[in-house]
């Protein structure tokens, strides 16, 4: 199962790392399931679509596994409205699925790969 990887890659990285794995599709080779890449060319932009609350709902779900919204809120004592909030933050980066049981995430592991060092463009 693949995994979603938060990065802080250059362009030029992730344009070179597009390129191989084209490169090796053209050329016949089997590819392995892919990861997910978000990438932030500034980290700091990272943490502000994933803010800590954010990051413990995803930790929960992973725990949890499919649950509804609403469970979520009284997992928390959350208000339902933020909670809801911050799922549909999740869901349109793709870090979190909608299924017929409710939300949940997808991914084996969610890692952040994010460096200190400044990125070239």
């Amino acid at each position: 199962m693949p995994k979603a990887i938060i990065t802080n890659l250059s362009q030029a990285d992730m344009m070179a790392r597009a390129l191989d794995i084209a490169c090796r599709a053209d050329a016949g080779e089997p590819l392995p399931e892919a990861d997910y890449i978000l990438n932030y060319v500034d980290p700091l932009d990272a943490y502000r679509a994933i803010t800590p609350k954010r990051f413990v709902l995803l930790q929960t779900l992973q725990r949890l596994g499919p649950v509804s919204i609403y469970v979520l809120a009284q997992e928390f004592g959350r208000n339902y409205s933020h909670v809801h909030t911050d799922i549909t933050a999740l869901l349109a980066l793709d870090l979190v699925s909608r299924t017929p049981e409710g939300v949940s995430v997808p991914w084996e592991a969610i890692e952040w790969r994010l460096s200190t060092v400044a990125q070239a463009a």
